[in-house]
């Protein structure tokens, strides 16, 4: 079944993979960096689910204090190839890629920690959703991951992220990549606002959880 990568968006709904933010999940071997995950655990290799992990990378996006460029959040892998030494024959200007970092704490990372990704396959399943304000899925769905939604701050001049499911047993990128304080594409966690929104059900300061799930 073809591989094809879920970026968490709200209620984006896709086929047959999706990237997990904030956790970085075992390879058999070393992969082609040479880097090995700090971490042994197979979090998403669950026979039950039907998912296998495949590779984990380094997230990354847009700065927050760009108004231009993509609002995607991405799983970058760590041996990049080059673009053609004769591209591009013009320019004028380019966008700007930068690597994410949290902005609050939590269990196994700090702030201003580097944020690791992993794409992950669905051997027997064909539809990917991430449902927000859940922790369990749909009846007849398989969990994958639950966690927290986070995306770029409010702040004035801030320039806006998409929404991500972070996974609830996050980690940091390498202990080489902690705290560095560089900013770029920064996290934080995504809060209810009462008015438009109904409360209740929901309350005003509520974090938002977020739940993936696959059929």
């Amino acid at each position: 079944m073809e591989l094809v990568m879920l970026i968490a968006a709200v209620f984006l709904l896709i086929f047959s993979g999706f990237d997990v933010y904030g956790n970085k999940e075992k390879a058999a071997d070393m992969d082609n960096s040479g880097i090995r995950p700090k971490d042994q655990r197979l979090l998403l290799n669950d026979p039950k689910a039907g998912s296998i992990y495949t590779v984990w990378g380094i997230t990354g996006g847009k700065p927050y204090h760009e108004v231009g460029g993509g609002v995607d959040t991405l799983c970058l892998p760590h041996d990049p190839d080059d673009a053609p030494s004769d591209f591009p024959t013009r320019l004028e200007s380019a966008a700007h890629l930068y690597g994410s970092e949290y902005q609050f704490n939590y269990r196994k990372f700090a702030e201003d920690d580097d944020v690791p990704c992993a794409v992950c396959h669905v051997q027997s399943s064909g539809s990917v959703m991430m449902i927000p304000a859940k922790n369990t899925c749909p009846s007849g769905w398989n969990l994958q991951y639950h966690g927290f939604l986070v995306t770029d701050n409010d702040d004035s001049g801030w320039y806006a992220f998409d929404f991500v499911c972070l996974h609830e047993d996050s980690e940091y990128l390498t202990e080489g990549a902690r705290q560095h304080n560089q900013n770029g594409h920064i996290l934080y966690p995504v809060t209810a606002v009462c008015g438009s929104l109904p409360c209740p059900p929901y309350r005003n300061g509520q974090y938002i959880t977020c739940v993936v799930c696959t059929l």
